[in-house]
């Protein structure tokens, strides 16, 4: 008998689980939704590094904008190369304000001249793209033209 009382209070208390009701908080997510196409624009779509030693790692920040009607919302950031890294922004920009993609370019065993491109996909009507260029010095390795 005790047995089964002691299973019966176990019971009901995995029973009573809360189930989580919708703050003002998950209102203000759901408005930031993304409900159309936006557009986006930056500052730069082009950055040229200079000249780099092998295996150098350099960093610039593209600056953009949503200049359209809808947040934007960047889904991917593809680039052509292991070489590159992304940072971007994973909350939805508002119209008319700024944000950041951290682009990190990792130069090791590369030499010659370098020409990557990133390609942006969002909530706008066509994917955006951008480029980096860099000559790359190696000592290890000469080729001759």
């Amino acid at each position: 008998m005790k047995n089964f009382v002691l299973i019966l209070l176990v019971f009901s208390l995995f029973s009573c689980v809360s189930k989580k009701k919708e703050t003002s908080d998950d209102k203000s997510t759901k408005s930031e939704e993304i409900t159309g196409i936006t557009e986006i624009e930056f500052n730069e779509e082009i950055h040229d590094f200079g000249i780099l030693e092998s295996g150098e790692i350099v960093v610039f920040t593209f600056v953009f904008t949503n200049i359209g009607k809808h947040n934007l919302k960047i889904n991917t950031i593809e680039t052509d190369c292991g070489c590159i890294h992304a940072k971007y922004p994973e909350t939805p920009i508002k119209p008319n304000e700024t944000g950041l993609i951290e682009i990190k370019f990792d130069s090791s065993g590369m030499f010659g001249k370098q020409f990557k491109s990133i390609e942006i996909d969002a909530n706008c009507e066509e994917p955006k793209h951008l480029a980096i260029f860099a000559v790359v010095k190696n000592e290890n390795l000469e080729i001759i033209y």
